[in-house]
């Protein structure tokens, strides 16, 4: 069953959900959402991942989006995936008792799941990164332009709206305009998740319109140990339109990584 919660973080107010597990004594797995992502996205995965692992799931609405509190600023920051992993998330799991968990993140959650991994790698029991960058390609700059050209005529911008409410303009702002900065261009972040010790999985659709496969390489040549995932006949988001296949395979990995 799902449990709410709003917890106070750092001065914000954090949605957050628990769905508890049959084997409560196994670290949980906690679920990262998208840079425009929120719980509500996640839809039943959570649901799913505890049926078929017997672990409790969490999942939370990052500062910015969803149901927590509202950015005070939204201007474009390419160190915003940094902020998180290294100040937020720990504060967060703080908040919630959690000393170690498998961090499973999408997208920028993968992002910050992998640098959270490098930053603190004795609370970081494992590692399902989907669909997720560490660095700039061309097909991330073509996907995200294509999404502002969208929500700019209001279609993408009501969807989002269903889910994050008065958060969606600053939300959508803040990714857009971080990716789509020429800035941005030069970020890279493949030496520092070298430091990730944690066994780690990386699934990627094969038709991913945000990234290319390149991102999968990048990240499997900087951790060591780590595998990869290709999900065929996949875009962007692979629980979802592939459900079955990334469940079983998490499955796999979190036994595979207690063995």
């Amino acid at each position: 069953m799902r449990e709410e919660q709003v917890l106070s973080v750092l001065g914000q107010e954090i949605y957050a959900i628990r769905v508890e597990g049959t084997n409560a004594s196994d670290a949980p797995l906690v679920l990262l959402h998208e840079g425009l992502g929120c719980v509500g996205m996640w839809h039943d995965f959570p649901e799913a991942l505890s049926q078929a692992t017997g672990r409790t799931v969490w999942a939370w609405d990052r500062w910015g989006y969803g149901k927590s509190s509202p950015l005070t600023r939204w201007d474009a920051n390419s160190e915003y995936p940094l902020y998180e992993a290294e100040t937020m998330l720990p504060a967060v799991l703080d908040t919630l008792g959690l000393e170690q968990a498998y961090f499973f993140g999408h997208s920028d959650g993968g992002t910050i799941a992998l640098l959270f991994g490098a930053l603190f790698p004795e609370r970081t029991t494992g590692i399902l990164a989907e669909s997720c960058h560490v660095y700039v390609d061309d097909l991330t700059i073509k996907g995200i332009a294509d999404a502002e050209v969208s929500f700019e005529r209001g279609l993408f911008q009501e969807k989002l709206a269903r889910y994050h409410g008065p958060n969606t303009e600053k939300a959508f702002r803040r990714w857009a305009d971080t990716w789509l900065s020429s800035d941005h261009r030069s970020w890279d972040i493949t030496e520092t998740i070298k430091a990730v010790t944690a066994p780690t999985l990386v699934i990627q659709g094969d038709a991913d319109q945000y990234g290319s496969w390149g991102q999968v390489e990048a990240i499997c040549q900087s951790i060591s140990g780590s595998v990869a995932l290709k999900v065929e006949a996949c875009r962007h988001v692979p629980h979802h339109e592939k459900r079955e296949e990334v469940v079983a395979a998490t499955v796999v990995f979190l036994e595979e990584a207690v063995a």
